[in-house]
């Protein structure tokens, strides 16, 4: 028995080519839309583990903090959170690149974490101390280096601090 060739038939080419294009472009759409989930997830990811880290800090700062107050017995406000704004991240062309923000923000939060649970009163005596921890700190991320300058710092419950970053020298 003979089979057809229908490879040659213009019809069966023209379906033949089509099938193939086809599957060519649902396949990069397939990769695009795997990678835009894959991005999300680290992100997401990322986002929460700065986020437990924070709460672990949060939660050893308080109770150390609370069996020193409870030896005291000292009324006031105490220090909950707090809040971290870059005023140039825009200059410095990562203001799209949100890993590399979390990553900073979770490594200044780190070293302001101290604050966490004491008192307005202690935090404002002490102020100096927090700005220049924030400060001598370089932070390396990927291949770059930055110096935190702290231009604004408003302590109450929540202790707002407006950062500028800089490049740091080599």
């Amino acid at each position: 028995m003979h089979i057809p060739p229908y490879h040659k038939r213009p019809s069966w080419q023209r379906f033949l080519a089509g099938v193939a294009i086809g599957t060519i472009i649902g396949y990069i759409i397939f990769i695009y839309m795997f990678g835009e989930l894959q991005e999300q997830w680290i992100e997401e990811n990322l986002a929460l583990r700065g986020d437990l880290q924070d709460l672990r800090q949060s939660y050893e700062n308080l109770r150390k903090n609370h069996e020193a107050l409870d030896q005291q017995t000292k009324q006031g406000l105490q220090v909950g959170e707090i809040n971290i704004e870059f005023l140039n991240l825009e200059e410095l062309n990562i203001d799209s690149d949100r890993i590399m923000i979390q990553q900073l923000e979770d490594s200044i939060r780190t070293e302001a974490s101290h604050a966490i649970g004491k008192s307005v009163e202690e935090i404002i005596n002490s102020i100096d101390l927090l700005i220049s921890t924030i400060e001598n700190k370089t932070i390396n991320i990927d291949d770059f280096r930055f110096q935190a300058e702290v231009r604004r710092i408003i302590v109450t419950e929540t202790v707002y601090l407006s950062i500028e970053l800089k490049m740091a020298e080599s």
